[in-house]
């Protein structure tokens, strides 16, 4: 599968605050984004920054009991976390295009991740505190 820009990383590593969920993506990974909509704002606390990969290139290392996936109405994507420190760490789609994936945040890999925010996604719903980059592609709802 072709994309904008494609990593491959062998155990590329991430972790939620408490250490109790420990992960490694083993594989291709693309688009690095960061989405502003108010769902994930209110997740998050603040915009998510997250990358993507196969479903079955993620290997849950330690404490899958401790994660819970909080589906949104409507049959909408689910939202992964720790049940133990609530560390937002997966958003996946069960249904329809992008079934299949899986979206990590970017900011519980552990060191480099060798990735840069491609585009900013749902920039219509964005929060007034802060400045969007000019120099990153800018989408008001979902990447075009």
């Amino acid at each position: 599968m072709a994309h904008d820009h494609d990593y491959h990383h062998e155990g590329l590593r991430g972790k939620c605050l408490c250490g109790d969920v420990r992960f490694r993506i083993q594989g291709d990974i693309w688009r690095a984004a960061a989405c502003h909509c108010t769902q994930c704002r209110q997740w998050s606390g603040h915009y998510w920054a997250s990358a993507v990969a196969h479903q079955d290139h993620l290997v849950l290392e330690n404490g899958s009991e401790s994660i819970a996936w909080f589906p949104e109405p409507n049959n909408g994507p689910e939202r992964g976390f720790c049940l133990i420190c609530g560390t937002s760490l997966f958003w996946r789609r069960t249904q329809g295009e992008g079934s299949g994936t899986v979206s990590f945040s970017l900011g519980v890999i552990e060191g480099s991740t060798g990735m840069i925010i491609e585009d900013h996604i749902f920039t219509a719903e964005k929060g007034d505190y802060y400045i969007l980059p000019k120099d990153i592609p800018q989408h008001k709802g979902e990447r075009e």
